[in-house]
């Protein structure tokens, strides 16, 4: 072969490795979640995907949207079975990517059905990854139970999502419903980059609360507890709430979204934490944080951050955070702004709201100044290399904390959030 051919090699290949997966075809994937035993940790799956005969690779989402990191909960996907009009297909992980699926679709198959089972965590921290369902409610982000065809931007994916409840168990979510029977829900399909960025919150002990009715588009407080108990938050703080949703829109001046759903576990038994989403977000904090006054100042601006981030982060993204499939490595290092930004605005919104008082958000102020003059981290790091590196630090051992962060880091930025 001569030099010419031979430097046109990298080029085919790199060709080669961006045609789309696929022997899929265009059409609607359809994704069934069953909660029903969502009491044992265990969430049901069937995907149901179009295809053409032929090898056909499938993803399991990997690096998950406002997670920062490559932690998609793979090892907790059990009993991956694929068929075809009745018969078992064989299938095998990729050797270098384990979040990576190879099958030879056979002549004839026009449709591939998956059966799998997500085992959510009893314990532990983490995202979306950690624990998700306990006896009384469940979380279900659809990453959990989502593969898609490699090679395809996640814009350009159809997917017809359906949930089965557990018996008289109610739910919430910004996706839009299509058909509920009883306890069985069919939203309106969307994109898959949609479907991920839209949480199911359902439970046993459910409310839901109009939030500002005076402001349009619609805003919910919707809240899933553990005891029917937890469920009485007051008249005031769902005033403060409602101002909450007041301030923002004055700050912003602008609201990007069709309607906004605060979707929020009050259950001891998940990591206490925060996940943002366009039109929602996923907050999961102590059972009687809104009976508890205590422990309600120590959640106060949980909200206020992530409703933050329906702007800064969702609407508005750093390049390097906004890749086309769950794939692709994100580039941390505007994460300072993603998240530190964020942090600002959503303190100071929740003082001006009234979830804080001014008293409070100034000694918060002050305590954050203190925790930065404490950290050797800052005198060898920079906040770049620091947010660079923040798919390291979330998983970072708690000892040594102070000397391995610099700034504001991701994980202490989390912290603060919840444990003030």
């Amino acid at each position: 072969m001569d030099r010419a051919k031979r430097h046109l090699i990298p080029l085919v290949l790199a060709a080669l490795a961006c045609i789309p997966s696929a022997r899929a075809q265009t059409g609607t994937i359809r994704l069934s979640a069953d909660l029903r035993e969502a009491a044992r940790r265990i969430f049901h799956a069937r995907l149901e995907l179009p295809v053409k005969p032929g090898p056909l690779t499938l993803l399991y989402p990997k690096w998950i949207p406002g997670e920062h990191a490559p932690d998609g909960p793979i090892a907790d996907i059990v009993g991956l079975k694929f068929s075809a009009n009745g018969k078992t297909i064989p299938w095998h992980r990729d050797d270098l990517n384990t979040f990576m699926f190879h099958i030879d679709v056979p002549g004839g198959v026009t449709t591939l059905e998956a059966t799998y089972d997500y085992l959510s965590p009893a314990n532990g921290e983490g995202f979306s990854a950690g624990p998700s369902a306990d006896q009384m409610l469940a979380v279900l982000e659809w990453n959990l139970l989502a593969f898609y065809p490699s090679g395809a931007p996640t814009d350009s994916l159809t997917y017809q999502a359906s949930v089965r409840l557990p018996q008289g168990w109610k739910f919430a979510s910004s996706l839009t419903v299509d058909k509920q029977d009883a306890d069985e829900v069919l939203f309106a399909p969307v994109s898959l980059t949609t479907l991920v960025d839209s949480p199911v919150l359902t439970g046993q002990n459910f409310r839901s609360i109009s939030l500002a009715p005076d402001v349009k588009p619609p805003h919910h407080l919707n809240i899933a507890a553990d005891s029917a108990a937890a469920l009485a938050i007051s008249d005031e703080q769902i005033s403060a709430y409602s101002r909450l949703v007041r301030e923002a829109g004055a700050l912003f001046g602008a609201r990007h979204y069709d309607h906004y759903d605060f979707l929020v576990s009050l259950t001891n038994y998940f990591y206490p934490n925060g996940l943002e989403h366009h039109q929602s977000s996923d907050e999961r904090i102590a059972e009687r944080t809104f009976i508890n006054n205590d422990q309600e100042e120590s959640a106060n601006s949980l909200l206020s951050h992530e409703f933050t981030h329906s702007w800064n982060g969702k609407y508005r993204r750093p390049a390097g955070l906004a890749t086309p499939d769950y794939e692709q490595p994100m580039k941390d290092d505007l994460l300072w702004i993603y998240e530190g930004l964020t942090q600002y605005i959503g303190e100071f919104l929740s003082a001006r709201s009234g979830l804080r008082t001014q008293e409070d958000y100034r000694d918060a102020l002050a305590r954050i100044a203190a925790y930065l003059d404490n950290r050797p981290g800052r005198s060898w790091r920079s906040l770049e290399d620091t947010a660079l590196a923040a798919s390291l630090l979330y998983d970072a051992p708690h000892n040594w904390d102070l000397a391995r962060c610099g700034h504001a880091d991701p994980p202490a930025i989390a912290w603060t959030k919840i444990s003030r």
